[in-house]
Formats: C-alpha cells, sequence, structure tokens
C-alpha cells in the first residue's frame, strides 16, 4: 500500500479532505438531540464489560483491542523525553496524533461492535472509553446534534487529567494547554465516529491555572485559524498512515480470487510478517515450505500463493498425503500406465503431470513413507517422472509447495524425514502462527466467518455478544482458526434470527468457553471467573488426569499405583483407547497417530480395523 504524500503544517482543511472522511464513515443520522441519554447502546455498563483479562497470555483486551496498562510516572516520562528531544511544538503534534489514532481505533470497533446502537450513545461511548482508560473523567456541559442540518457542538469539562498531572509535575503552571493526547482522542474519535472532520480545541486547562479542563469541539470550518490545529493533528496525512485507514484492511494483497475463495483476514504483527513473506515469495519459482500447526490455514495460504504468481492461469493441484495407502503413493504422484498392475485397465496421469505448468501443494508431506520421500526428490532434482509401469520419462514444470505440522528437523534427527528432501523443500519457509499468537485477529475472524456463514445458511443475525467476544479472545483454541470457523457457524445455526450469538449457542460437552476471561464488575473491580481453563500440562500430567474420565486408562493406573491388585479390563482395550486418543489428538491422521505411539500405520490401521 502506498502512502500519500505527507501533509504541509499549516494547510487549510481542504475540500478533497473533507470528502475523503465522508466517504470512510456513515454520517450519523440523528433529528436532534441536545444531551448525552442516561441510557442507551452501548451504555457505560456494557463498555465496561468489554474489559477482559488473560493473565495466563498476558493479555489485556478493551472492545476487541489489545491493551496496556502503564503507571502514569512512565507515560510522564516518555512524553518528557519527545519534549526535550523534539521541542514543544513537534512533540505536542506527534502526541496529539497519537490521541487521534487510539481515538479513531475506538470509533471503529465500537461503531463495528454496537452497529445498531443509538447514536447519541455510540458517540459519548468516545467520553466513556477514555474514563475506562483511565485518562480522564469527563462531565458533559453541553452536546448538540443534528444531521438534517450538518448541525454539532460539544462541550466537556475534563477533570483529574492524567496527562496534565505528569505535564504539571514536570515543568509546573503554563500559558498553554497541555492536554495533548486527549485532544487528540477526542478530534479522532468525532471525526471517525461522524464522518466529517470535527476539531476540538482545549479553551481552559488545569495546567494553565484553572480548576478543570474545558474542551469544545464543532466541525473544523466552523472554527477560526484552523490551520494551527491542523498543523498539530495533521489528519490528512496521519489518516494515510494510520490504523483507520489500513487496519480494517483484511487482504493481504490484491489478489483475484472467486466469490467463492476464502480470504485471509487478520491485522495481527505475526500475521503480517506471514503475508509479507508470501507476498515477496509469490512472484518467484522458488519451493515453499508452509508450517503449523493443524488448522492454521496451509492450504488456504497455499491457495492465494499460487493466485498470486505468475502461474495463476494453470492448474492448482492439492494431494493430503495422509490420506494414501502406501500402496498407491506412487501411482497417485505420477500416475499409471494401462496394464502395470492388475486393475490397471487404462492409463492416467498423476498428481505431477496435471499439476504442469502450475503447483503442486503436498500437505502433511511428513506422513510420506521414506520410499515416497525418495521419489519425491528425484521428481523435484531432475524435473522429470516416470509412471508406473512405464519406461519414459516425463517432463513436468511444477512449483512445489510443501505443507506439514511436525518440525521436519526432529523428524529428520529421528530418521522419519530425509534429509537431502528436507533441504529440498526449506528453500523458502514460511511458519503461519498459531491463534492464540494471533489474538488481535480474532474479533476481524469472528465478524468475517459471521457474514460468510449467514450468507450460506440465510440467517439474519444480530451479531455476538460481548461476553462472547471476551471468551474467544482468551480461550486457547487447540483447533486454531479451524475451530473457530466451526464454533461460529455452530453459533449461526443454533442462534434465532435477529439474536445475538452468545456462549451458550456455542456450547457442548468439553466445550470451556464459558467463565474463561475475567472482566469488570459494575463496581469496577476484577470479577473472578466462574471457570479456569487448565494450564497447558505435561505429556505425563495429562495421561495421569485421562484416567478421570476413561475406565481403561483409569484401570491402567490403578493397577500401577497398587491400588489395585489386578487389571480390571484387557491389554487390548488400553491399546484401543491409546490408538483413539491419538487419533483425536492427530485429527483423525492415522500416520501422525502412529508417530505418537512409536507404531506403523499398518499397526494402527489393524487394531482399528479389528474394531
Amino acid at each position: 500500500m502506498t502512502r500519500s504524500p505527507s501533509s504541509q503544517p499549516g494547510r487549510p482543511a481542504d475540500e478533497d479532505f473533507l470528502k475523503q472522511m465522508l466517504g470512510r464513515q456513515k454520517r450519523l443520522i440523528v433529528d436532534r438531540t441536545s444531551q448525552f441519554e442516561a441510557r442507551g447502546l452501548p451504555s457505560a455498563e456494557q463498555l465496561a464489560e468489554t474489559v477482559a483479562f488473560a493473565p495466563q497470555d498476558g493479555s489485556i483486551w478493551l472492545c476487541g483491542q489489545r491493551m496496556m496498562l502503564m503507571q502514569g510516572s512512565a507515560f510522564g516520562s516518555i512524553r518528557r523525553e519527545l519534549i526535550e528531544a523534539l521541542g514543544f511544538d513537534k512533540a505536542r503534534g506527534l502526541i496529539t496524533r497519537i490521541g487521534w489514532q487510539a481515538g479513531a481505533r475506538d470509533a471503529a470497533q465500537v461503531s463495528e461492535q454496537w452497529p445498531d446502537g443509538d447514536h447519541a450513545s455510540l458517540y459519548s461511548a468516545g467520553p466513556r472509553l477514555h474514563m475506562l482508560e483511565g485518562m480522564v473523567n469527563v462531565e458533559v456541559v453541553r452536546f448538540e446534534i443534528d444531521s438534517s442540518i450538518g448541525h454539532f457542538y460539544s462541550e466537556f469539562l475534563w477533570h483529574n487529567s492524567l496527562e496534565d498531572d505528569e505535564h504539571i509535575a514536570a515543568y509546573g503552571l503554563g500559558g498553554e494547554p497541555a492536554c495533548w493526547m486527549e485532544i487528540g482522542y477526542a478530534s479522532g474519535y468525532a471525526s471517525s465516529l461522524l464522518g466529517r472532520l470535527v476539531v476540538f480545541r482545549e479553551l481552559e486547562c488545569r495546567s494553565m491555572g484553572q480548576s478543570a479542563c474545558r474542551i469544545v469541539g464543532k466541525p473544523a470550518q466552523l472554527w477560526d485559524d484552523i490551520d494551527v490545529d491542523l498543523m498539530y493533528l495533521d489528519p490528512g496525512d496521519f489518516l494515510s498512515r494510520s490504523a483507520y485507514a489500513s487496519g480494517m484492511q483484511t487482504q493481504v494483497a490484491e489478489l483475484p480470487v472467486s466469490p467463492d475463495e476464502q480470504q485471509l483476514v487478520g491485522i495481527s504483527a505475526a500475521f503480517v510478517a506471514a503475508s509479507q513473506l508470501l507476498q515477496r515469495v509469490a512472484p518467484t519459482q522458488a519451493t515453499v515450505l508452509l508450517t503449523g500447526e493443524s488448522g492454521v490455514g496451509k492450504e488456504l495460504f497455499a491457495r492465494h500463493l499460487h493466485q498470486a504468481s505468475s502461474r495463476r492461469q494453470q492448474p492448482l493441484v492439492a494431494l493430503n498425503c495422509a490420506t494414501l495407502p502406501e500402496n498407491l503413493v506412487e501411482a497417485e504422484l505420477f500416475g499409471v500406465e494401462r496394464g502395470a498392475f492388475t486393475g490397471a485397465d487404462r492409463s492416467r496421469p498423476g498428481r505431477f503431470e496435471r499439476a504442469h505448468g502450475g503447483t503442486l501443494f503436498l500437505d502433511e508431506i511428513a506422513t510420506l513413507s521414506l520410499s515416497a520421500q525418495s521419489k519425491i526428490l528425484r521428481a523435484l532434482q531432475e524435473g522429470e517422472i516416470e509412471r508406473v509401469g512405464g519406461s519414459e520419462p516425463l517432463r513436468v514444470d511444477v512449483r512445489v509447495i510443501a505443507a506439514t505440522n511436525l518440525d521436519l528437523r526432529r523428524e529428520v534427527e529421528a530418521g522419519r524425514f530425509r534429509e537431502d528432501l528436507f533441504y529440498r523443500l526449506n528453500v523458502f519457509p514460511i511458519h503461519l502462527p498459531p491463534l492464540r499468537e494471533r489474538r488481535e485477529d480474532i474479533p476481524l475472524l469472528m465478524s468475517y466467518f459471521l457474514h460468510r456463514f449467514s450468507q450460506r445458511h440465510g440467517r439474519q443475525l444480530a451479531g455476538c455478544s460481548t461476553r462472547l467476544v471476551n471468551a474467544l479472545l482468551t480461550y486457547r483454541f487447540p483447533g486454531n482458526i479451524r475451530e473457530l470457523q466451526n464454533l461460529i457457524e455452530r453459533g449461526v445455526i443454533a442462534a434465532g434470527d435477529g439474536e445475538i450469538i452468545d456462549v451458550v449457542h456455542l456450547s457442548e460437552a468439553g466445550t470451556p468457553l464459558a467463565g474463561v476471561a475475567i472482566g469488570l464488575n459494575a463496581d469496577g473491580r476484577l470479577a473472578p471467573p466462574t471457570v479456569r481453563e487448565p494450564a497447558p500440562a505435561s505429556a505425563a500430567a495429562r495421561a495421569a488426569e485421562a484416567p478421570l474420565e476413561e475406565p481403561e486408562l483409569a484401570s491402567l493406573q490403578a493397577f500401577l499405583s497398587g491400588r489395585a491388585p489386578a487389571l480390571s479390563t484387557s491389554l487390548e482395550e488400553i491399546e484401543l483407547r491409546l490408538v483413539h486418543l491419538a487419533l483425536e489428538r492427530s485429527g483423525g491422521n492415522i500416520t501422525a497417530a502412529a508417530q505418537m505411539l512409536g507404531m506403523s500405520r499398518a499397526q494402527v490401521s489393524y487394531r482399528l480395523k479389528g474394531r
């Protein structure tokens, strides 16, 4: 994304910029409101409910945004260092624009979370959030809005401003207002929410000796000497590079995607890093290795990589290696000549031939046998294959994208994966982070899946509850994006038309969603969760806990501990229970389950067939 040219300090509020603002957010339609209502959506209590603490992850969430707690004195130190390094004017501009960004982000989140909120309350959510975030206590003096004639006027008293406290402590009283970040916040929030440039000014300030700070906000064109305000706000240039302009853009790149194709969604640092690597390697011919846990979206990344490459007009052929029986691997990959074996009544091409000129995606490549690995290595090195039963080599031009949820280096050390094939595949590795490492993306993904499945199933839903958002923000997601997708689809189906999806719509036996978030109660105190999510346990600890639910394993544990003189179940039952447990943890992947148990795929298949 290219940035627009930097604006010059002191430029007028030109017409193009105002049109840009109008095009970004819908104008609130309020016939006539002269004061904040005591009740409305969202209320102060509803905003407080959006706070969730997840100490197990080191995260705090507010309206779906990650927050942090910082000592006021630490904020004051940062502010003082900026002033000393840049001077008062430049530091004021920077700090004001940081406040603008925070206000614009909060406005976007509030608009998305309460799309049906009454307009006066949506606007008043800004001051309430500012209080909730610990910056200032806001008293409403006057509030007027009438969209039918484009009228807006807002006047507040600010008490107990944190920024004032730190400024006065460092510089004492002076002749200039000092609530720079808070003025930026108010201007950014109002401008983003209303869809036109609103500028707040601090007419009185505690740092100037007044008892409270008095601020007034109105449309930019109604102020005299607006160039002075814009010199600090610099909103046109700042919008071009702020989260307000780009933060809600969820696609990785401008790729040609069919209407039924899933999108790449995310703004977190981990997601952006993986996306940038994808964009960098896509135009090349390099082999790509995608790594990451099951359910993180490796196949989706592979499809977008193909669409961004020069091979996009050629086929993308995908193969899940874990689904191939050992005796059919070679035939499936390289094809078969007629009469090569019993049942081969016709010749047919393999995946390499079908992907000629395009891309071959080999998912779960670590599950292939060493024999199959050697054949793939030759195809990659020589650029040619032979069909089963054939004698003539066939040239193939294929770009390979491989994926695995295992650590291939460890598989090489264990002798289960060829070292030479590993280095051949590991030309350009991209690690896709698990969902617990990109929690900032969860609200975006929830919104995306809600829209997608509402369309698919013909439902009309009002959104997701605050309790559900907090629960999912603090849930560990062992199944990653695939699990989140399934949860939202379940909610779309379970909730009635016009309802809000809540935790109850997603619940099933063994789904530990309710009560995992620590929030605020009505008194502003932390409310402990009713259900604690267990911390990740070691294999031994999990084995010790499993018998509480599995009678076969309970019998084994009782026998090993000496509590039972003899086994009350057969070894076959215990063995089968272990096989099923491994299958559950591998997502039904027989080869991966066999590796967990130190068995061969054939041994696991035999035990399953026996039952």
